[in-house]
């Protein structure tokens, strides 16, 4: 229990505080309330606890309308302790389903906002081997990154830059606190790919409403996001294969189909849910890789949260380019 404590307290004071003031109360009145620790003692080991359970309890609701599905849609008008209770009353009515939903859905943050840093760091890696780019994600979720050249950007800066798809009905905006971004060449994407052990499909209503409901309430303009970018999804061919990426790589990757371009693989958030085997083995597996075809490897969490950017060829592994500080949800980023 003491675990699952520290986590809730953890999640409260670096996931939450400055974000969504609702679940970071949430967080610290859980963490002394034993019934709904004992009701989340039910989610999986390799889902993180606080974001599965809150959006269940969200997709519940919704569902279930009623007066706390007032609370998600208007947090900002709510009485927190008022809400807490409602939470509490919530939770112990729907006990079991909500088990269920611990037990079949998963935490897949697809934000895509995070284009707003991979889309520099992919038209860079572009210039520098002159070539179209092959992007394999991991992680994939809906594959809305996969996307990112469909979309529209501003970034704050001294001064502001302007990239992307200018008709886009899409303008995702971020700030960068480093080092001046200038003209960005749209890179040529030849092929894309994603994989996921379980691919969200937005033309399913249910799974569309789920992957809203991983999204914290006070951040409406994420939600509107994801109603603009389901409607772009549709209009980028991609390929989005259910798996482990530790057979499906080796798989798609065995001939010389992708010669002619550049393979990036990437995968950002996702390895915090990796095992140390796990990433063991994608690191072996990009090695082995490497030897046939130069690859880029952009990612964070494996060793630390920074964003990395490494070439490795032959399996031998250089680094390009580090981004300290990067806003997990893509808000602002650091180029350094």
């Amino acid at each position: 229990m003491e675990k699952l404590i520290l986590t809730f307290q953890r999640f409260a004071h670096y996931e939450a505080k400055g974000k969504s003031p609702l679940y970071e109360y949430w967080c610290n009145k859980i963490i002394s309330h034993e019934p709904l620790l004992n009701l989340i003692k039910n989610i999986p080991t390799s889902q993180p606890k606080p974001n599965l359970f809150f959006a269940s309890v969200q997709y519940l609701s919704m569902k279930n309308p009623c007066l706390l599905s007032v609370v998600f849609e208007e947090p900002e008008h709510v009485d927190f302790e008022k809400s807490f209770q409602l939470l509490v009353r919530f939770c112990m009515e729907h006990q079991q389903e909500l088990i269920e939903l611990f037990q079949t859905k998963l935490v897949q943050t697809n934000e895509v906002q995070r284009a707003s840093y991979l889309y520099p760091i992919f038209s860079e890696i572009a210039s520098a081997v002159n070539k179209p780019l092959t992007l394999i994600e991991i992680g994939t979720s809906a594959g809305l990154l996969l996307n990112l050249d469909y979309y529209h950007y501003e970034v704050k800066q001294n001064p502001s830059i302007y990239f992307g798809n200018a008709n886009s009905p899409l303008t995702l905006q971020a700030e960068n606190l480093g080092q001046p971004l200038f003209k960005l060449e749209k890179p040529i994407i030849q092929m894309r790919m994603g994989i996921d052990l379980n691919i969200i499909d937005l033309e399913d209503e249910e799974q569309y409403q789920w992957l809203k409901c991983l999204i914290w309430p006070e951040l409406k303009h994420r939600k509107t996001n994801l109603e603009i970018v389901r409607q772009i999804h549709q209009q980028c061919p991609k390929k989005l294969l259910a798996g482990d990426f530790r057979e499906i790589l080796p798989s798609v990757l065995k001939n010389d189909m992708y010669k002619d371009s550049q393979i990036v693989i990437f995968h950002t958030h996702v390895a915090n849910q990796f095992s140390i085997q796990l990433k063991d083995d994608l690191m072996q597996l990009l090695n082995q890789i490497s030897t046939k075809q130069s690859i880029y490897h952009v990612y964070n969490n494996m060793f630390d949260a920074n964003l990395h950017v490494d070439l490795i060829e032959n399996s031998i592994t250089t680094s390009t380019r580090t981004l300290k500080n990067t806003d997990g949800h893509g808000n602002y980023f650091y180029w350094e």
